[in-house]
């Protein structure tokens, strides 16, 4: 019979997270999408504004399989996890590039939080085998 693994509480948090993120990135563009619910953030051309929509539903994408695969404690779900992450971050790091400091208030937790969880999942690595 096969052993099951405890997940640690850290990556518990981490998919928690990831889930929600994903999730709220989905009902912004889909609200966006369908019903023009949600006006621009930022405050940049319509068109580049736009072309975030595609790499964000992707990123959400990794996020939950990301997420669902931490909870499992599998290798994919490890990868999938550092992918969203690392999406993430280059995503926060491009928005704060765009904007400049004016959003660092939203920006920071979210830059500290992805650093933080990729650094953790790597010292954590040896538990997703």
């Amino acid at each position: 019979m096969m052993e099951r693994k405890s997940v640690p509480l850290g990556a518990i948090i981490i998919a928690v997270v990831m889930f929600f993120a994903a999730v709220a990135t989905d009902v912004f563009w889909l609200g966006r999408l369908f019903a023009g619910a949600f006006p621009p953030t930022l405050p940049v051309e319509e068109r580049v504004y736009n072309s975030f929509a595609a790499p964000d539903i992707l990123l959400s994408l990794f996020l939950y399989v990301g997420a669902y695969g931490l909870l499992k404690m599998g290798k994919v779900g490890f990868v999938a996890a550092l992918i969203a992450l690392g999406m993430w971050l280059f995503d926060a790091l491009l928005v704060l590039g765009l904007t400049g400091l004016t959003r660092i208030s939203f920006l920071g937790p979210s830059l500290i939080f992805a650093l933080f969880a990729i650094v953790y999942l790597w010292v954590k690595r040896d538990l997703f085998s």
